[in-house]
């Protein structure tokens, strides 16, 4: 059983969260649980990860789900010309719940050596 992050304990995990509403962080936490549940293997498959990463892909959905909220139209965060795109956290996420294994591919559509033109 994964103990999932709690508000209380989510500044101590990321700086950023100790300017968060509780009730808001509590959503935020909620929804990455949600979305973790929901692409994790089964509890008893061997593919299954660790409750440990389960609880990082958490914190990682809920920093994605704040940057996706507080960045402008196009994503991009900063202020005076200085903009950043920060990464797709949710891809990253469920990478850590459902690694790649072989194959051609990865599951986010890069492929780690393009063929030549």
């Amino acid at each position: 059983m994964v103990e999932w992050i709690t508000p209380e304990e989510l500044p101590d995990l990321w700086d950023t969260a100790a300017g968060i509403d509780v009730e808001l962080r509590e959503d935020l936490l909620n929804a990455a649980e949600d979305a973790c549940e929901a692409w994790l293997p089964a509890p008893d498959d061997p593919e299954r990860p660790s409750d440990r990463t389960i609880r990082l892909a958490q914190l990682a959905l809920v920093r994605g789900l704040w940057n996706d909220a507080i960045g402008g139209e196009d994503g991009t965060l900063g202020a005076d010309g200085f903009d950043y795109n920060p990464p797709w956290l949710a891809r990253e996420a469920r990478r850590m719940m459902r690694p790649p294994r072989g194959g051609n591919s990865l599951p986010t559509g890069h492929d780690p050596e393009p063929e030549a033109a």
